[in-house]
């Protein structure tokens, strides 16, 4: 009787056939198939395994591709799920330090199920072997290629985003981004300073065998001042961690935090979170006024609002609600249009403004490797043109002497410095008090722009 594949595998191969037919998030696909019966019936380090697969190969399938059609013998024919089955074996091959008659054996397994004469199998060791033999030259002959070339080839950006890149960091800088994006991301946690303590969380997590190093550091080795902040590079599953249950730490990407850092919302006052999400930034936002003053968050999406309940919970917001420190308001709303929107307006002016505009993420391609392959060029100006109305009106929402930050998750020019600054050009009661850019090849983080606004007093 032929072996079937190894569960891992052919879960990772049937997230990857989703997320290339109906495209979405990989976190969210992945998360549904490791939630279902298959990915509970897997052990600890299968799980692991079919997660480093699933973001490894979305992370590398330009490259994948141009391995597997440089030795095929008809590379068109190699599609749908036998493609996704060699992709992964290739990824196993090139990157994963196991021997090479693992991938190549499974690899054989999967195919087996699709052909039952054998063939589709015999072809498959062949070309894997092919690849054994061959993988690391070719990888090399695609690296030392034109830039364009190797972007695409070896470094698996899209040639409209390579081309992008290319002009506006020139080569050597677009090559150091496309690497820095090739590799998995740490997980960063902020941690709730104003329940507990860095040192606190880092025992407890050290205790649960994290790896968590105190602090982050820069490609030259300076280090950043982030007192909140624990990059962690193998956790297992965190958002299950007791710590995490009780609010004292959250996950939040390094670059994601500098928002409300940037913002600095005090106790008592009056702030504003547009575009919400499921309430990280705005438990962040509670953290930093210490649970006292008014808190008003707003989102376009009523299912993502819907988890403000759990984070409300897990950040005893709730208990600062019914202690009367805090008023927390939340509201599904399109804050780009030009009506006003009960519960948001209806006061004065807010001191404080967050704006993490909707953007490409395209600065989020470690994190959300798929949005390489589902992002189009049409997609930069789309989301600046929203991003610019958004602005607009998120200002009017400042009173005098308030402060506004606006933040993607894009390093595209169109998308922040870009609206930022034709904003502020065409105001007088605007004063850009700073811009930041986190990168992935200065900083080891996502891509994250943001730029702090104050209005001039009345």
């Amino acid at each position: 009787m032929a072996r079937r594949p190894q569960p891992a595998r052919s879960l990772a191969v049937q997230v990857l056939r989703q997320l290339e037919q109906r495209e979405g998030f990989s976190n969210r696909h992945l998360d549904e198939a490791l939630d279902g019966p298959r990915g509970q019936a897997l052990e600890r380090r299968d799980r692991a395994l079919a997660t480093s697969l699933v973001y490894g190969v979305l992370r590398h399938r330009g490259r994948l591709d141009a391995l597997i059609d440089a030795v095929a013998r008809n590379p068109s024919r190699l599609r749908g799920r036998i493609r996704e089955v060699l992709r992964v074996a290739t990824f196993e091959l090139r990157e994963l330090d196991r021997p090479p008659h693992v991938a190549i054996s499974e690899a054989q397994a999967a195919t087996r199920a699709l052909d039952r004469t054998g063939r589709l199998g015999r072809a498959t060791q062949a070309l894997l072997s092919e690849l054994v033999r061959r993988g690391a030259e070719l990888d090399r002959v695609h690296e030392d290629g034109p830039p364009l070339e190797a972007l695409e080839r070896r470094w698996s950006i899209p040639p409209w985003l390579a081309r992008r890149w290319l002009e506006s960091l020139g080569p050597a800088r677009a090559l150091a981004r496309a690497r820095a994006l090739s590799v998995p991301c740490s997980v960063d946690l902020r941690v709730d300073l104003s329940r507990t303590t860095r040192a606190d969380v880092l025992a407890a997590l050290e205790a649960a065998r994290c790896e968590a190093p105190e602090s982050c550091a820069l490609a030259d080795g300076r280090v950043v001042p982030q007192p909140q902040l624990l990059r962690v590079r193998a956790g297992g599953r965190l958002a299950r961690h007791p710590l995490h249950a009780r609010g004292l730490f959250s996950i939040q990407a390094l670059g994601s935090q500098q928002a409300v850092r940037a913002l600095d919302p005090r106790p008592g006052e009056r702030a504003l979170d547009v575009c919400a999400g499921m309430g990280t930034k705005t438990l962040q936002l509670a953290e930093h006024m210490r649970r006292r003053g008014a808190l008003v968050a707003t989102e376009l999406s009523e299912a993502r609002l819907a988890a403000h309940e759990a984070m409300c919970s897990r950040g005893q917001l709730d208990e600062a609600v019914r202690a009367g420190a805090l008023t927390l308001t939340r509201r599904v709303a399109d804050m780009a249009d030009e009506t006003a929107v009960p519960e948001v307006d209806d006061g004065p002016g807010y001191d404080r403004v967050l704006l993490d505009a909707p953007c490409t993420g395209l600065g989020n391609l470690a994190r959300h490797p798929e949005a390489r392959w589902t992002a189009r060029p049409g997609d930069v100006e789309e989301c600046a043109a929203l991003q610019r109305r958004l602005l607009a009106r998120c200002w009017s929402r400042v009173r005098p002497g308030g402060r506004l930050v606006y933040a993607v998750c894009s390093l595209e020019p169109e998308e922040g410095a870009a609206v930022v600054e034709a904003f502020a050009g065409a105001r007088d009661d605007v004063t850009v008090l700073e811009q930041q850019r986190w990168t992935p090849e200065e900083h080891a983080c996502d891509g994250f722009y943001l730029a702090a606004l104050a209005r001039a007093p009345a």
